[in-house]
């Protein structure tokens, strides 16, 4: 039915490899995959952001030529974060033997290719993916391409290291922890998340528990608790009733900040201004997104719980947020172009 149309991919891509993605480019063409590469492909005129969310929106996939300035480019990781939003099939081609830091987050669920050998082979994969995300048919390549065994050994050994990398990130160094965390590349994301929830459930349940241990001590009934517990047992709870407040609130009533996250707002004003921001971002997209209300809701609870509660301190707070405003307005901006060609 549509087997003159061919796939387009944006290629996400550093400068210093532009000369590589017209290389890739050329490539693909003869596999019946097109390619849009910044800024070539910007129209005359026209706003180069606009120009990148459309190529991402309108393309079968993201195509990301993985090295070591791409993996700290703030360009790079917000067309992921745009793709990301856009429901984009990641494929990350490795240019270079690493493995990513700052994209590891965005990479941990894509399936890698390699471009360090068999250069030909690598090329049939990615067409094939992009052929298979388009739903058409590779002129004169079998739709199940398979990869070399040692390609797919080698990609396997990377995607396990990215995922144990972006799971646990302070994780101790050592032989049973590296193994654990391997084996915990089969939990769904959905799944991790739920679990970090319940945790910061827990640390809510605690407090509660060592804000009411003195009055507990007092009563008669409670007289055998002291011989489990020592002497100063009262004290911690006084840290806790410490806790510093922001002078800027956020946009959430802190007496029932539950998680560690929440609590970190609460006590910074930088947080607390980017809790309010994040929240003016929610409140446009919510109001211009209509039908899509529910899955932008759903997707916000998964932010939530899967990626800001999952931090530790108050830059991996911050950093998510700022991440999570750019996308939410890239989305708000998204919906207002799709009204006006309507």
């Amino acid at each position: 039915m549509t087997e003159d149309k061919r796939p387009r991919l944006f290629v996400s891509h550093h400068s210093s490899k532009y000369e590589v993605a017209l290389h890739v480019e050329k490539a693909l063409a003869r596999h019946g995959v097109d390619c849009w590469i910044a800024p070539r492909d910007v129209g005359p005129g026209e706003a180069f952001d606009t120009a990148i969310m459309k190529a991402i929106r309108d393309s079968a996939g993201v195509l990301l030529l993985f090295c070591s300035q791409s993996d700290k480019s703030p360009h790079v990781k917000r067309e992921l974060i745009l793709a990301d939003s856009a429901h984009k099939a990641i494929i990350p081609l490795r240019l270079e033997e690493i493995v990513p830091d700052d994209l590891a987050y965005h990479l941990a669920s894509a399936q890698w290719i390699d471009w360090l050998e068999k250069r030909d082979d690598s090329i049939a994969r990615i067409a094939a993916k992009a052929h298979q995300l388009a739903g058409t048919a590779a002129p004169g390549v079998p739709p199940t391409a398979a990869a070399t065994p040692t390609a797919s050994a080698a990609a396997d050994n990377l995607h396990a290291a990215i995922l144990t990398q972006a799971s646990e990130p302070a994780a101790p160094k050592g032989g049973s922890a590296k193994t654990l965390m391997i084996g915990a590349l089969l939990i769904a994301v959905a799944v991790l998340g739920a679990m970090l929830f319940m945790r910061g459930g827990e640390e809510q349940k605690a407090d509660v528990a060592a804000t009411t241990a003195p009055a507990a001590a007092s009563s008669p009934e409670a007289a055998p608790a002291p011989a489990a517990a020592t002497p100063a047992s009262p004290a911690p709870a006084e840290p806790a009733e410490a806790m510093p407040a922001a002078k800027i609130p956020p946009s959430f009533n802190c007496k029932y900040a539950a998680t560690r996250a929440e609590k970190l707002i609460c006590g910074d004003d930088e947080l607390a201004a980017l809790d309010r921001e994040l929240n003016r971002a929610y409140k446009q997209l919510d109001r211009t997104a209509g039908p899509l209300r529910q899955q932008i809701a759903a997707e916000q609870r998964g932010w939530r719980i899967g990626q800001r509660d999952t931090c530790g301190d108050a830059a991996c707070v911050a950093d998510a947020m700022r991440q999570r405003i750019i996308v939410l307005d890239s989305q708000r901006a998204s919906l207002g172009s799709d009204e006006g060609q309507q």
